[in-house]
């Protein structure tokens, strides 16, 4: 009974991991993905969103998978992860060292870091996702909704 269990326990996880594994490959296949839509409390951000460019080379069992957005000549850096099993997503603005005097950091960093915070995955196909969160830095209390296409 305890070898049983013990197996169970052991197929338990091996399935868990592997629906976060495979909702990151499927992120990670797009390489690269527009940001088509960013609202606040159901007001639509305007203008030019950016892009979410994967970094592909990443074993997520071992380190944080990034990725760079951009827009226009600014980019940022943020660290990302699905979790639990894939119905979570986590974003997370990654200040790089250059910029800790606080002179180059641009306009796209302030708001990559406002959007920083745990969502809740809504859509998760091979070409379009979709995240929601009621809790990110900049918006406490306040939904906001993520919403990229791959390209």
């Amino acid at each position: 009974m305890k070898k049983f269990s013990f197996i169970a326990v052991l197929l338990f996880f091996a399935v868990s991991c592997n629906k976060e594994q495979r909702f990151s490959n499927r992120l990670q296949k797009g390489e690269r993905w527009s940001v088509e839509s960013i609202t606040v409390n159901g007001t639509a951000t305007e203008g030019n969103l950016g892009r979410w460019d994967i970094k592909t080379d990443v074993n997520i069992a071992e380190e944080v998978p990034t990725l760079s957005w951009s827009r226009g000549n600014e980019s940022s850096l943020c660290e990302w992860q699905f979790q639990e099993d894939g119905k979570k997503f986590q974003l997370n603005y990654y200040q790089l060292c250059e910029e800790c005097d606080g002179n180059l950091v641009d306009s796209l960093d302030y708001d990559v870091y406002n959007l920083t915070g745990n969502y809740t995955v809504e859509r998760k196909n091979r070409k379009r996702m979709q995240f929601s969160s009621n809790t990110t830095i900049g918006y406490p209390n306040q939904t906001v909704v993520i919403e990229i296409e791959r390209q």
